[in-house]
């Protein structure tokens, strides 16, 4: 805080806020399916080939490029502080139709191993809450992948 106030009375620019990162949203968006894949306590294949393919196919990406990624949002996600520094900027630059893409990718990777933990559900409600989804849309996407998946069965 006192370097922070020197700078300040020194005429030096304060230091970047985390929020005012401008990282890329692919890069947000992973971190935040990898945060979802983690959040039960056991990051399956299942779950990280879903966060594979659904990022390969929602950004079009190669499979190398999906690695690059991974690798680097992984890291973003280990020194992460809160889900703020993910959702602030998904939720101030993308239409509502696009967050609401993001909850239902969240309810695949979640799904992924034929199971939705509590823990899961927990922190798709939080996301959805950040991204300022309602209720009834994070449930309407929840249904949607399961009832797909049975379809799919």
């Amino acid at each position: 805080m006192i370097e922070h106030l020197k700078r300040i009375f020194a005429g030096q620019p304060a230091a970047q806020g985390l929020l005012e990162q401008r990282e890329p949203l692919e890069l947000a968006t992973a971190a935040l399916l990898i945060e979802l894949a983690r959040s039960d306590f056991s990051e399956s294949a299942a779950e990280v080939d879903a966060i594979r393919q659904l990022l390969q196919k929602r950004f079009g990406l190669a499979a190398d490029a999906v690695d690059t990624l991974l690798v680097a949002a992984g890291r973003r996600a280990d020194n992460a502080v809160s889900l703020h520094e993910f959702t602030h900027r998904l939720n101030r630059e993308l239409p509502e139709s696009e967050k609401l893409a993001i909850v239902e990718m969240l309810w695949q990777v979640s799904h992924a191993d034929g199971h939705i933990d509590k823990h899961e559900e927990q922190l798709i409600q939080r996301i959805a809450g950040l991204l300022h989804i309602s209720d009834r849309d994070r449930v309407r996407l929840k249904l949607k992948v399961v009832v797909a998946d049975r379809l799919d069965d």
